[in-house]
């Protein structure tokens, strides 16, 4: 289990690729860049966010398609969490090497760069947003067996970025066994 943080976002001040952990920006890779693209519409989906997995030399980069209409599925083609370095890709996600593409904006439509700050997660404590622990689960347990939980993103609590997970939505990231490969998916109220 990877201990439990709570999790928010302040403005970055850097260039949008200086954080680790943050949500929006623009991928900071530290392998060759692996860009998913949706199964739906074929394009490359929206950057949202990279989390560094704690204790860990592995960087998580979550993508979606905005568009989706199964976004909420781990494993519909709409969604990616790539793991890198030595990452895998599962066999429903499409990857091609671009350093750049699609980001997550605000309602403008100006890029979001904030940085993930993290503090001690009190135990017993509940929590809508948070890196690691337990997942709080909006409708009921759908992590992969075997999988470690590595967080979970309330819609609502994502500052001003311009991205929904159903009606009052929380989405959670997993990580496999081995650290190579993860899935996110979300629920909504």
């Amino acid at each position: 289990m990877i201990p439990a943080r709570t999790l928010d976002f302040a403005p970055e001040d850097g260039d949008g690729r200086t954080r680790l952990s943050r949500l929006g920006g623009e991928p900071a890779w530290l392998d060759t860049p692996q860009w998913p693209l949706s199964s739906r519409h074929g394009e490359p989906m929206t950057f949202l966010a990279q989390f560094v997995v704690p204790g860990e030399n592995v960087t998580t980069y979550l993508f979606m398609d905005l568009r989706g209409t199964r976004s909420w599925r781990p494993d519909a083609g709409q969604n990616a969490l790539v793991l890198q370095p030595s990452g895998r890709i599962p066999p429903f996600i499409t990857v091609v090497p671009l350093d750049a593409g699609p980001v997550l904006r605000d309602a403008a439509g100006h890029t979001v760069c904030h940085e993930a700050r993290l503090t001690p997660f009190p135990l017993g404590a509940d929590s809508t947003q948070h890196l690691g622990g337990h997942p709080n689960w909006l409708q009921g347990d759908e992590a992969p067996h075997g999988w470690t939980f590595l967080l979970q993103l309330d819609a609502s609590q994502l500052r001003d970025a311009a991205v929904e997970f159903g009606d009052a939505g929380i989405g959670y990231a997993f990580v496999s066994p081995d650290r190579r490969e993860g899935r996110f998916l979300w629920q909504s109220a």
